[in-house]
């Protein structure tokens, strides 16, 4: 390894970092809008992805704190802990996604324990804390991906991050996982979002949203963006957003369209 250099003048700056990236001034790249492409499952053998009982595929999770993670449940509802992504009772599309795409063998222990909470009716409102690595974001990708309708033209799931890095890092992921399934997303972070920009741009029609809250905002302002068909409604990193107000940009709108329908 390199030692670092002690002449300051070639010393590269420090890296600036923004916590919302809602500066439409200072970014250029366009929103990115995509359908993930449909195809048919029938040329993979899922039974022969899954993990026989007596293989030891290797470890999941990245924090040896991971077996004190523990479901707290309300209501009378019960849940079973998912052994398998069978389990699940997912369609072929996703489990190819998990498997192929993802590369995936089994649950981890956050995922085992609130996928089932996620996916069966009837739906509530889940709180998931658990430590990086440990594949939260496939949680509620999976959920987001599997409680849309790919024939119906509208945002049926939105999810809020609070950075452009977050928001771009997990449309890849629903991308990737969702490939075979025919899903349309679109990621809602700034780019040239002046009035006129958003008032010209289309309305969205992609079945998943995730960006961050300003942008969200704006576009749900302009009436470029619809609540009224949402289904599921993802705050990544809300302990983050909470301390930054950015939970309280767009709530208000999220009522106001909902009362309205």
């Amino acid at each position: 390894m390199a030692e670092p250099s002690t002449d300051p003048a070639t010393d590269p700056p420090p890296p600036l970092t923004k916590s919302w990236a809602d500066e439409a001034e200072e970014e250029t790249d366009a929103s990115a809008s995509t359908t993930a492409t449909a195809a048919e499952t029938s040329s993979v053998n899922l039974d022969a992805l899954k993990i026989e009982d007596n293989e030891s595929p290797p470890k999941l999770l990245d924090d040896p704190d991971d077996s004190n993670i523990q479901a707290v449940t309300s209501g009378e509802t019960p849940y079973t802990s998912a052994a398998t992504f069978e389990d699940l009772n997912l369609s072929p599309e996703l489990l190819k996604g998990l498997y192929v795409e993802m590369k995936f063998q089994k649950p981890s222990k956050i995922q085992a324990l609130s996928l089932p909470m996620i996916l069966s009716p009837p739906h509530r409102d889940l709180i998931a804390q658990a430590h990086n690595g440990s594949g939260k974001t496939t949680c509620f990708v999976l959920g987001m991906l599997s409680r849309v309708d790919p024939k119906l033209q509208a945002p049926q799931a939105l999810c809020v991050c609070p950075t452009r890095e977050l928001a771009n890092q997990n449309i890849e992921v629903l991308r990737k996982m969702g490939k075979y399934t025919g899903i349309a997303s679109e990621c809602a972070v700034p780019t040239d979002s002046t009035a006129s920009s958003i008032a010209k741009r289309a309305p969205v029609m992609a079945q998943v949203v995730i960006g961050t809250p300003g942008t969200i905002k704006k576009w749900m302002s302009f009436k470029k963006l619809g609540a009224a068909r949402l289904k599921i409604l993802v705050f990544d990193e809300a302990d983050q957003m909470l301390a930054e107000s950015g939970l309280l940009l767009i709530a208000p709108l999220l009522q106001t369209e909902h009362s309205a329908n």
